[in-house]
């Protein structure tokens, strides 16, 4: 059956292709049918030959109906309407138009080298423009119901609560990770086939004016789903599959701006044991290399003498390192040359040119030959947005003049239409080529970019170098929920804030200059450390003080003791975790939803950001504001102590004291340091482990499972061998376990092999 519909109009035409019952793709243009597939689609994705569609046309209208959404498309201004088979009105897309343009790129000019917080950089000063292509800017008009919220558009600095009301910029830079996705309330998502400069503009509320910098054509991907569970299983059908992290991914990551030696980096390792303080990671971030050679893929051999011994030592106390490693070089370094050797670099002649197969393997092949072989566990590839042009200065340039001048420097030696895909790029080439190597470990990046269809290749993604304000802490609650909305589910930040005091440059905007001694910086580190023990990846990290546990008090104050409890809570709780993660691989659903999202019928969870569910159980309520010292060390007088939170309908428990509330209203709680505000629902199903040093110290541990009892529920408790590839082909173990709340029985259900299974006792919670 032919699901190809094009209409014409003139010199344009609106293709319309059936990918499946659910996902309709839509292109305008001179010429749409020539419109290729980008990097976001999953190249196992081909359209399903056997959907049912019914056609109906009239004079004005052409329609396709399939079981799940219905498609109309006014025949003379080319408006497309999306309807659900019942007739209720989704989405209405209008307005679209495209306008040629000659592109240049530079050529010539002279390079100049700086200095930055963000690392050696290489930009071309008065270079020509010459002409490289026609291309054209696209725009669209997208129309809102007054019931609906939107989410999605990526990682944004901004935190934005909801994205009506919002105009945003789609372009890539530290703090910003711009996704061409949105995600309505009503049970809907656009995915937007464009990897160059957009914008989205919804002041007016009623509408939103989408721009397209650079487009042949106007593409879309119209997902239509029962509810946002629903979407992002077809978003996973498009876009690929996430693979598994390894377990220990969902263990503590302790990093700092910076180790500077092997002694320093087995010192601290060997503290946290001693303490008896869980981790499963530490992070070494960047400068290992000699000679000051940025970029260079080695290590320094007079501070880092045995890096073989030093993984070795590692993996001896049950630990992972991730690396540092960026796709920009400076200096005369074997790694560099071998690149301009083969033409591989880009235009600034300092960064790899990722989009390029050949380059990728090359920069691989590097990777392997000096790091890899050591036994590194992951890797950080960092400024995977590689050019900066904005991060210098005392003062801070208006939105729209950074947004040129970041965007202009990309576009100096990249084809204006893919200056917001590097990080894929690059990220394909670490997947691929670790995959080569070696099935035996999983691969693990955590980087700084990203763009939709990222997930496939192992990314784990963080918002940027963010400064230590309780303002910033806040605004990383609604970037999450953004950020996780595009169907891409692992996100986290710097726990504490990156930039701890302040600096003359103007990205340097912390309130602490004492760092760790100033009591207000301890508190704000610690609530944050609550709220990365609620993102997918649990990771502190930041520059001007050091942040491992032993550095905020001794044991028995109020913060130390606080800090370690967090992270003891992690560890309790890693077999949900790692359940939530199997969850995003084998069904496609996300860790972290909006409450609009989650409640989307709800009129008060949409206004709500604050707030936000961890997998279907959990309701986290995370601090934002001091309630015992301000900065200075100044105590609060008049502390309120009291946190408003808001439950949606149904039956919810205080994950702590397991006291029970109905839903449908705020509730006003007392908060204490120690504890980070947590809700669970009725029906709630939740594995948890003993405290353990490393999160698979001991796989044959009881798991308790807790049933929040009044209503029914379920949830499937999975494992593996926590690392490899096998699951793949069917080596874990899925428990599924379905609680019956008339007769209070949990049953189960396997599937898999049972040998990860682990012995179950359950606890029924009333």
């Amino acid at each position: 059956m032919n699901h190809i519909d094009t209409i014409r109009n003139g010199g344009t035409a609106l293709r319309l292709m059936i990918c499946s019952d659910s996902i309709i793709r839509v292109t305008f243009g001179e010429n749409p049918d020539a419109q290729p597939d980008s990097i976001m689609i999953s190249p196992d994705f081909t359209p399903r030959p056997d959907v049912p569609v019914s056609r109906t046309e009239t004079e004005q209208e052409y329609t396709v109906v399939t079981d799940t959404v219905k498609v109309t498309v006014d025949k003379q201004s080319l408006a497309v309407r999306f309807e659900r088979p019942d007739g209720t009105v989704l989405s209405h897309l209008s307005g679209h138009s495209l306008t040629e343009y000659e592109m240049q790129r530079t050529v010539g000019g002279h390079k100049v080298t700086r200095e930055t917080v963000d690392g050696v950089r290489v930009t071309v000063k008065d270079g020509e423009r010459e002409f490289l292509r026609l291309s054209h800017h696209g725009r669209l008009i997208m129309k809102f119901s007054e019931d609906e919220e939107l989410y999605g558009l990526g990682s944004h600095e901004e935190g934005y609560p909801g994205l009506k009301g919002q105009f945003v910029p789609l372009y890539q830079e530290n703090m910003r990770i711009a996704l061409p996705y949105l995600v309505s309330t009503k049970g809907y998502a656009c995915l937007f086939n464009c990897s160059s400069l957009m914008t989205f503009d919804g002041t007016d509320r009623r509408r939103g004016r989408l721009f397209f910098d650079s487009v042949d054509c106007i593409d879309y991907y119209f997902i239509a789903g029962a509810d946002f569970d629903d979407v992002c299983r077809h978003y996973r059908t498009l876009t690929g599959i996430t693979p598994m992290l390894p377990k220990w991914a969902v263990g503590y990551i302790q990093s700092r701006e910076r180790y500077v030696s092997q002694a320093h980096l087995l010192e601290t390792a060997e503290e946290y044991r001693k303490l008896q303080v869980p981790i499963d990671c530490i992070v070494q971030d960047w400068q290992t290399w000699p000679n000051n050679l940025w970029g260079f893929k080695r290590f320094d051999p007079e501070r880092y003498p045995d890096p073989t011994g030093m993984m070795d030592t590692l993996h001896g106390m049950n630990l992972h390192l991730l690396f540092s490693i960026w796709p920009n070089m400076s200096g005369d370094s074997e790694d560099r040359r071998e690149f301009q050797a083969a033409g591989k670099m880009l235009g600034d002649g300092s960064v790899y040119n990722a989009y390029d197969p050949e380059a990728r393997e090359i920069y691989w092949r590097q990777v392997n030959s000096s790091l890899f072989c050591h036994g590194i566990d992951g890797w950080w590839c960092d400024s995977s947005e590689p050019y900066d042009a904005v991060w210098g200065g005392s003062e801070r340039a208006p939105l729209p003049e950074r947004m040129q001048k970041s965007v202009g420097e990309f576009k100096k030696y990249l084809d204006d239409s893919i200056i917001n895909a590097y990080s894929i790029y690059h990220s394909k080439g670490i997947y691929d080529g670790q995959r080569g190597v070696t099935d035996e470990k999983r691969v693990i990046n955590l980087t700084r970019s990203g763009f939709p269809g990222q997930h496939r290749y192992g990314t784990i993604v963080w918002s940027g170098d963010v400064s230590a304000t309780w303002e910033a802490l806040a605004k990383q609650i609604p970037i999450a929920q953004n950020y996780i909305a595009c169907g891409e589910a692992y996100w986290n930040s710097d726990a504490g804030g990156f930039f701890v005091r302040k600096w003359s440059a103007w990205f340097g905007d912390g309130d602490y200059p004492a760092g760790k001694d100033d009591l207000g910086f301890r508190e704000l580190y610690t609530r944050w450390l609550q709220f990365a023990g609620f993102t997918p990846f649990m990771r502190s990290h930041g520059t001007d003080t050091p942040r491992e546990v032993w550095q905020f008090g001794e044991r028995g104050t109020m913060f130390r003791d606080a800090i370690e409890g967090t992270i003891r809570l992690r560890y309790r709780l890693a077999p949900y975790f790692y359940s939530i993660n199997a969850a995003v691989t084998f069904e496609g659903t996300m860790p972290i939803t909006a409450l609009g999202l989650a409640f989307p019928h709800d009129r008060t969870a949409r206004k709500i950001s604050t707030q936000y569910m961890y997998g279907h159980e959990f309701m986290v309520c995370p601090v934002t504001h001091p309630m015992y010292y301000n900065a200075g060390s100044a105590e609060i007088e008049h502390p309120d102590r009291y946190m408003d939170i808001y439950l949606p309908e149904g039956g919810w428990y205080d994950f702590h004291t397991e006291e029970y509330y109905e839903g449908g209203r705020f509730i006003r709680i007392p908060v204490t340091i120690d504890r980070i505000p947590l809700f669970v629902r009725a029906g709630a199903i939740v594995p948890t482990s003993p405290v353990m040093q490393y999160v698979d110290e001991d796989p044959d541990a009881v798991c308790e499972v807790r049933v929040y009892t009044g209503r029914d529920g379920s949830f499937t408790l999975y494992n593996d061998a926590g690392d490899g590839y096998g699951y793949e082909n069917g080596k874990y173990t899925m428990l599924k376990l379905t609680y019956d709340n008339a007769s209070g029985e949990v049953r189960e259900e396997l599937s898999g092999t049972d040998a990860y299974r682990r012995r179950t006792e359950y606890r029924l919670i009333r």
